[in-house]
């Protein structure tokens, strides 16, 4: 599931932004939450863990953003109150994505206190 999950970011953020994107994931899992209830809680890093399993069945790339939103969603969906956040550094010039949920950091990458939040999308409520 986590690799379709992956597919369908990667063409979501590219046909329609990052803002479209987030907002139709949102409600989505709002719809889908109750759903899913019924299949128990999961810890965060078993969640993160198999969304990175995942990308090895992909035949191209994914870069940290699809696989952030895709985390962001699976956390918030079993019940994990977790932010995706979008950061840039100026020297080199980069940008990396993010999910932060309690005091864990998953997508996470050398150097990420160096990176400024430039958006930041919150649990869902």
């Amino acid at each position: 599931m986590s690799a379709a999950l992956l597919v369908l970011s990667f063409c979501s953020t590219k046909l329609l932004g990052l803002d479209r994107t987030v907002r139709l994931a949102t409600g989505l899992g709002r719809r889908c939450r109750p759903l899913w209830r019924a299949f128990g809680a999961r810890p965060a890093p078993q969640i993160a863990d198999r969304i990175q399993r995942g990308l090895r069945f992909l035949p191209f790339p994914i870069e940290c953003l699809d696989q952030a939103i895709v985390t962001w969603y699976l956390l918030n969906l079993r019940g994990h109150a977790a932010n995706l956040r979008v950061g840039m550094k100026l020297s080199p010039v980069s940008g990396h994505a993010w999910v932060v949920n309690g005091g864990q950091t998953f997508v996470a990458t050398p150097g990420l206190e160096d990176f400024t939040v430039v958006a930041e999308y919150p649990a869902w409520r």
